[in-house]
C-alpha cells in the first residue's frame, strides 16, 4: 500500500508540475542597438518598413511613451536586465572608454544584482542570451554566470558584422570561427530560431539583443544594392538596409513561433537601448530633438511593443509613461514567479486597458553630469554646471521651449524631487573620460544636431 500512495504521490507532483509549466508563457525580449525613433515604419517612416516589427504591434500593443533608463548602451542594459535603476549600484556609465584608476575587476553588471535570467531559471525556465551583452568581460560577469543557460554573441559593444569579418563572437565562452558565420545579424537570428526549435520540457527565456544598426556600418550587400538612390547619403542606405536585415529577423524569430505552435503562448517584447546615434549610424530621431547620449526625448524615448495573444489586446496602444525597468517585473509576474520588493520597474500589464491609474507618477535619469525628471507631461533637465531646462511634452515634443522662467515653483518641486531620488544614489564605480560631456552637450542645442549630415 506504501508503495502505490507514494506512486501516486509522484505522480501527481509530476502532474503539477506539468500544469505549471504549461501554464508559464514562453518569453522574448528584442532589443535593437542605437536606432533611431523614426526608424521603423511603425512609426510613420515611408522608405524603412519594418513590417515584422510592426506586426507585433499589430498583434499586441504599441507604448506612446516608452523610455530607457540610460541614454548609452550598457547602462540601460543593466537597467533592462536588473528592474532596477542601474546608478543604484554604480553602473552609471558606459563601459569602454575608463579613465579612472577603478579597478578592472569591477568594470561590469555588479555580481550581487540579480539578472531578470537569475530569477526566471529559479522559476523553471531555460535562458539564453543571443547577440550583444556589453556588461562586462571579467569572467564573472560573463552571461553564462548571470543566469544564462546558453550565449551566443559578443561581450563587447560592437562588432563588424560581414561575413568572416565578426571576430569576436562567442559561444559559452568558446570562440566561433569568423569565416563560419554569415551577416552577423543573420547569424543571430539564425541562432534564435535554432534555440525556439530545441524544444524542452521547460519553458523558455529569450533575450536577443541584435547589435544592429549600432556601427560599423555595414550592410549586406544585397540589401545596400536595393537601398541606393533612395536615400540621399551612402550612410542612410546602409541604415535603411541594416533595419531590413534587422526587421527580417525579427521575422525569423515570429515564423519560429508559429511553425512550433509556441506563439499563442508566448510573451514577445521588441524595443531600443536607447536614441538614434546620429549622425554616426544616421538615424534619425524624429519629431524628437537630441540624440544618443542626452535627455531629450532624442536619447531616452524608444519605439516599444508587445504582443502576448488571449492577454494583450490586438491593435490597443498606452500612453502612460513605461520604463524599460518595467520589463523584469512584468515578464516575473506572467511567469508566475515571486517579485522582489527592491525593483524600481512594475508589472505594466494591470494598466493596459484602463488609464486611471498610471505605473509611475514619476522617472528618473542621470548619467553623471546631467540628469532628468518626468512628472506627467513635465520634463525637467539637470545639468551640475548650467540652469535647469523645463519642458511640457503634451505642447513641446521637440522641447524647444524652456517654460523654467515661466513656472518658478513647479521647477523647484521637480529640483527637489530629483534631488531626493539622488541622495538613493552610490558613487559610480567608474566614469568615462570628460570628453563625454562636451560631446552630449553639444546635442542639447538642436540648430547643431540638425547641422550633422547623416553621413
Amino acid at each position: 500500500m506504501k508503495r502505490i500512495s507514494y506512486a501516486i504521490l509522484i505522480l501527481l507532483v509530476l502532474q503539477s508540475c506539468a500544469q505549471e509549466n504549461e501554464s508559464q508563457p514562453n518569453i522574448i525580449v528584442i532589443f535593437a542597438d542605437d536606432a533611431g525613433y523614426a526608424d521603423f515604419s511603425l512609426n510613420g517612416n515611408k522608405q524603412i518598413q519594418t513590417p515584422n516589427i510592426d506586426a507585433i504591434a499589430t498583434n499586441g500593443v504599441k507604448f506612446m511613451n516608452a523610455y530607457v533608463s540610460g541614454p548609452v548602451c550598457s547602462p540601460s542594459r543593466a537597467g533592462l536586465l536588473t528592474g532596477r535603476y542601474q546608478q543604484r549600484f554604480g553602473h552609471e556609465y558606459n563601459i569602454g572608454g575608463n579613465f579612472t584608476n577603478t579597478d578592472p575587476d569591477s568594470i561590469g553588471l555588479a555580481v550581487g544584482e540579480k539578472t531578470i535570467a537569475d530569477y526566471l531559471k529559479n522559476d523553471g525556465y531555460r535562458t539564453a542570451l543571443i547577440g550583444k551583452w556589453h556588461l562586462g568581460e571579467k569572467p564573472q560577469f560573463h552571461p553564462n554566470q548571470r543566469g544564462f543557460d546558453e550565449f551566443f554573441g559578443m561581450l563587447k559593444g560592437s562588432s563588424a558584422y560581414t561575413s568572416g569579418k565578426a571576430k569576436n563572437i562567442e559561444r559559452n565562452g568558446v570562440p566561433v570561427e569568423a569565416m563560419s558565420l554569415p551577416y552577423l545579424t543573420d547569424a543571430f537570428g539564425d541562432e534564435a530560431v535554432n534555440f525556439i526549435e530545441s524544444k524542452g520540457e521547460k519553458p523558455f527565456f529569450l533575450f536577443l539583443s541584435f547589435n544592429a544598426p549600432h556601427t560599423p556600418m555595414h550592410a549586406r550587400d544585397d540589401y545596400l544594392a536595393e537601398a541606393r538612390g533612395q536615400f540621399e547619403t551612402e550612410s542612410r542606405a546602409i541604415n535603411a538596409a541594416m533595419t531590413r536585415s534587422l526587421d527580417e529577423n525579427v521575422g525569423k524569430v515570429m515564423q519560429a513561433l508559429r511553425e512550433q505552435g509556441l506563439e499563442e503562448n508566448t510573451l514577445v517584447i521588441f524595443t531600443n537601448d536607447n536614441g538614434g546615434a546620429m549622425p554616426y549610424n544616421a538615424s534619425d530621431n524624429s519629431p524628437f530633438s537630441g540624440t544618443k547620449g542626452t535627455f531629450l526625448e532624442g536619447g531616452i524615448h524608444i519605439p516599444f511593443v508587445a504582443q502576448w495573444p488571449g492577454k494583450i489586446e490586438k491593435g490597443s496602444s498606452y500612453n502612460a509613461p513605461i520604463i524599460t525597468l518595467d520589463i523584469l517585473p512584468t515578464v516575473l509576474s506572467a511567469a508566475g514567479g515571486q517579485v522582489p520588493n527592491n525593483l524600481d520597474g512594475v508589472d505594466f500589464m494591470p494598466y493596459l486597458g484602463q488609464s486611471s491609474n498610471v505605473p509611475h507618477e514619476e522617472l528618473f535619469w542621470r548619467l553623471g553630469h546631467h540628469g532628468a525628471v518626468r512628472k506627467g507631461d513635465w520634463k525637467l533637465i539637470w545639468f551640475d554646471d548650467m540652469p535647469p531646462r523645463l519642458h511640457n511634452l503634451s505642447s513641446d515634443i521637440a522641447e524647444q521651449i524652456d517654460l523654467s522662467r515661466e513656472e518658478p515653483e513647479l521647477t523647484q518641486a521637480m529640483l527637489e524631487s530629483y534631488h531626493q531620488w539622488e541622495s538613493e544614489l552610490i558613487r559610480p564605480v567608474w566614469r568615462t573620460d570628460t570628453i563625454w560631456k562636451a560631446h552630449s552637450r553639444k546635442r542639447y542645442d538642436q540648430s547643431f544636431v540638425n547641422s550633422l549630415s547623416r553621413n
